[in-house]
């Protein structure tokens, strides 16, 4: 991925919580020089030095056979994103698009039996714990679980490495730059004012210290 110097995202711990707050990507593989490509929920997870993400297709989607045998394959991860307009500067100039975006990289596998139902387990808590009346996994029937879990294949990837972007009108001066946070946030769109949040954090002093990327 292209990604001009001032917009590198390099800090882990943003490409985290970015990974962590938008785990819905696309899996990219190549089939004999014909790409394929999935959108799959991922959880983001590191044991030890080594990043992984986890997920899964159905069994009859062919990605998983495909995938695995690629010598490197590419997941795709899109933080908060909306139009920015020129008239928001003070000086004449073109509009553009801010945008968050993360390429990962690394080696793909089919997960074990062992492994699928803990990434299942681990999937399953984290969205439906804090739900009323959750269906986690222990509260599902193990036959049930078992049943399920056939018709789908896990994947695990090992990342070796990761491009990250981060495109927030860094480029711009304070006077615009602030404004343009007032335009986003002052927007009935979800996104415009997702966006604005992402901008408070990389120039707080603009802000009084409001630096929630959550909002």
């Amino acid at each position: 991925m292209y990604i001009p110097k001032n917009y590198r995202l390099e800090d882990r711990d943003s490409v985290s919580a970015i990974l962590t707050h938008f785990p819905f990507g696309i899996l990219v593989a190549s089939d004999v020089g014909r790409p394929l490509a999935v959108h799959m929920p991922f959880e983001w997870r590191q044991e030890g030095n080594q990043l992984t993400l986890e997920g899964h297709v159905a069994r009859a989607n062919p990605i998983w056979r495909v995938a695995p045998q690629a010598p490197e394959i590419l997941a795709i991860f899109q933080g908060p994103h909306t139009y920015i307009s020129s008239s928001w500067y003070q000086d004449p100039n073109v509009p553009t698009w801010n945008y968050e975006a993360i390429h990962v990289y690394g080696a793909c596998r089919v997960m074990s039996q062992e492994e699928l139902e803990g990434a299942m387990e681990r999937m399953l808590n984290r969205y439906e714990l804090d739900r009323p009346a959750g269906r986690h996994w222990a509260s599902l029937e193990p036959a049930f679980r078992e049943q399920q879990m056939r018709a789908i294949v896990g994947l695990i990837i090992d990342v070796t490495h990761i491009e990250a972007a981060q495109k927030m009108s860094q480029n711009r001066t304070d006077a615009d730059f602030a404004n343009i946070v007032h335009r986003l946030a002052a927007s009935t769109s979800s996104p415009d004012r997702d966006v604005a949040q992402v901008m408070k954090t990389i120039r707080p002093q603009l802000f009084d210290g409001d630096t929630d990327r959550n909002g």
